[in-house]
């Protein structure tokens, strides 16, 4: 008779024993089911959530680091010094950082806000309730979009869609082409098509009224102050306002998508240096200190360079990997605080979860191991008659690994039934308790939205990302209970493993005898 034979025999011919280690086991895995299925549903939330949410990540300055070091300076000239050299984005660096395979596409991209010589902007439909402004300032009518490099996240999402023409190229950008592409909508509102030409300029046609005399004096015609661009590509764009913001009231017509028109960063770097030029001609005394070069530097630096990731699950990743390439007070922000914020509750219930299935599988290990141990005493003399039939140790210790395994798995087997039934509501109950009590945190935090100037970063709130909290028994999740049982049955052995080895068993029957 075989060692497995054994220990179905032993476990059928002690049924008050094996029915309290299945009672326990069914308990222990009762517990285990509910923590783990908390902690996976909670992980499954987050990363579901992720899934979700637009995979970018923005290279930017650390104006709150920044910050915080200026501050702790005590000497007024070297907070000077500070402020005068303020941290900037790094071309070489952002552009360094598309090697990585993981990154789609990029925008290292800068707008301004310009007036197109007899266009009319698309109405945003809140005319009536701005009502006149003064009369003595021209609001701006148009925004341009300028990207360093054609591939933009936009074209590469479907956001911007050519109908008619085509995107600037990578030449057009290195000679600074005046080129343009506006959108079907200011297309149709102004009659305009592939081949026109679209003037804009970024002086106020106020300024140039109203100082005739300093422009006649600088030899500064209107002309001057006006840029011709040619129509090179018509494009749609899904995006537009919301009528339900708070701030649509008051919005201008450029802040609208509809009014959005896009050129190389270069075609708009030589626009503002050129009005720069023209100004300081026509009001010296404003701009005085003005150099050129350090205005087209600034017109072709970004506030921030948004790259697109090829999963958002690798957002994470990308952040941990290249932050380390980054020049100081300058960060990759994936938005991560905010939804760390969001994700409290889940990662509140996770740990704990986590640690309620290691106290259970600590003390499981110590009751079964204390059980097994106080039980060998009485079947010293079953041990003694195996051994002196040669029945090896190691065959006695399987012998009782497979008793505990075989009433594990039972109470195992019940417990997936019943924790089945139990884990969703529980993990409910639980879930409220706990965004009960992270409510003050809420208040504290202003809401749990994400919040971005730029609006690449995904709109996402907790009501969202609870509402991916799902609590089910996998078969996966079934699997790693039993894996984990046989893990606590196989240490729990351990200790009776020693006792056994130290058994002599002509010692044993001499002394039952």
């Amino acid at each position: 008779m075989n060692f497995f034979q054994r220990a179905i025999r032993y476990v059928r011919r002690k049924p008050s024993k094996s029915l309290l280690l299945t009672i326990t086991f069914f308990l222990i895995g009762n517990l285990v089911i509910l923590g783990l299925g908390v902690s996976q549903a909670a992980e499954n939330a987050k990363v579901l959530t992720r899934k979700k949410m637009r995979a970018v990540v923005s290279y930017e300055v650390d104006y709150d680091k920044f910050w915080a070091y200026v501050d702790s300076l005590t000497d007024s000239d070297e907070a000077e010094k500070a402020w005068n050299n303020s941290p900037k984005i790094d071309r070489n660096t952002a552009v360094a950082l598309t090697d990585d395979p993981r990154v789609v596409a990029f925008n290292y991209m800068t707008t301004n806000v310009v007036y197109g010589k007899d266009v009319e902007s698309v109405p945003l439909g809140n005319e009536e309730e701005r009502g006149n402004s003064d009369s003595s300032y021209v609001e701006p009518n148009l925004m341009i979009y300028a990207n360093m490099f054609p591939d933009m996240l936009e074209l590469h999402e479907g956001t911007y869609t050519v109908t008619d023409g085509r995107w600037y190229n990578q030449n057009e950008i290195d000679d600074a082409a005046p080129v343009v592409l506006i959108t079907e909508e200011l297309a149709d509102q102004n009659s305009l098509r592939v081949g026109d030409t679209l003037t804009i300029t970024s002086t106020d046609p106020n300024d140039f009224k109203n100082n005739a005399a300093a422009y006649t004096n600088a030899n500064v015609t209107e002309e001057d102050t006006q840029f011709d661009l040619e129509i090179i590509g018509i494009y749609s764009t899904v995006e537009n306002v919301d009528p339900n913001s708070e701030s649509f009231r008051w919005m201008s017509p450029y802040e609208s998508p509809k009014n959005r028109i896009q050129m190389p960063m270069t075609t708009m770097a030589d626009i503002m240096v050129s009005t720069a030029e023209i100004s300081s001609k026509v009001h010296p005394e404003w701009y005085a200190d003005l150099d050129l070069d350090a205005a087209r530097e600034n017109a072709m630096t970004p506030g921030r360079i948004i790259y697109l990731l090829d999963d958002p699950l690798n957002v994470d990743a990308f952040v941990a990997e290249n932050q380390g390439r980054l020049g100081e007070y300058t960060k990759l922000n994936a938005n991560n605080d905010t939804f760390r914020k969001m994700a409290r509750p889940l990662d509140t219930m996770s740990f704990f979860a986590g640690i309620v299935v290691w106290i259970v599988v600590v003390n499981a290990i110590v009751i079964i191991s204390l059980v097994t141990a106080l039980t060998l005493k009485t079947r010293e003399y079953e041990i003694g008659v195996l051994l002196s039939i040669g029945v090896s140790k190691l065959k006695v210790v399987g012998q009782l690994f497979l008793e505990l395994i075989i009433v594990a798995f039972i109470g195992f087997a019940l417990a997936s039934v019943s924790g089945s039934l139990m884990a969703g509501r529980v993990g409910d109950m639980v879930l409220d308790f706990q965004t009960t009590s992270e409510a003050q945190y809420e208040e504290q935090d202003s809401g749990y939205v994400f919040v971005n100037s730029t609006d690449y970063f995904t709109s996402v709130t907790q009501d969202d990302l609870l509402a991916e909290y799902h609590v089910s028994v996998s078969p996966l999740l079934i699997g790693e209970i039993f894996l984990l049982g046989t893990g606590v049955v196989l240490i729990a052995i351990v200790i009776p493993s020693f006792m056994i080895m130290r058994l002599n068993p002509k010692q044993i029957l001499l002394e039952q005898n």
